[in-house]
């Protein structure tokens, strides 16, 4: 089930969101992350993936009037069942244009996740051989 996010719900998002970092190792030194994160989820629209038996499974947050997707995560044990297809179906269906969003150029899994999805590349972002991210347009 895909819902509005909930202030009851921001802890569940912070553990998936934590979690998920431990995947990206490339992301370590990077502060702030969890401020950014807390700040997206107080004040922006968002929604949750909620499967029965397991709580929150993932969660998407929107910058509006931008359309631009500044957090999606899901826990690790519910990645390629369809949850983030979901939340992003759900936020295309509240934004008023394309959609948009930035994936770390190391987070192969995702970027093969969103280009199955439809997603287009439109630009590179960063510098160096870390901190690089791909700005994606939704179909």
């Amino acid at each position: 089930m895909i819902r509005p996010l909930e202030t009851a719900d921001i802890p569940s998002c912070r553990d998936i969101f934590t979690d998920c970092l431990q995947d990206m190792p490339w992301r370590a030194a990077h502060r702030g992350q969890h401020l950014t994160l807390r700040r997206a989820l107080e004040g922006q629209p968002g929604w949750v993936a909620e499967e029965q038996n397991a709580g929150i499974i993932g969660f998407l947050t929107l910058q509006v009037p931008a359309d631009y997707v500044d957090h999606l995560f899901v826990a690790e044990d519910w990645r390629l069942c369809g949850v983030a297809r979901g939340l992003l179906e759900v936020a295309r269906r509240e934004a008023e244009g394309p959609l948009s969003l930035d994936v770390d150029t190391d987070n192969i899994t995702a970027r093969r996740a969103y280009e199955a999805l439809g997603w287009q590349v439109v630009a590179s972002t960063g510098g160096g051989s870390r901190g690089r991210q791909m700005r994606l347009v939704g179909p």
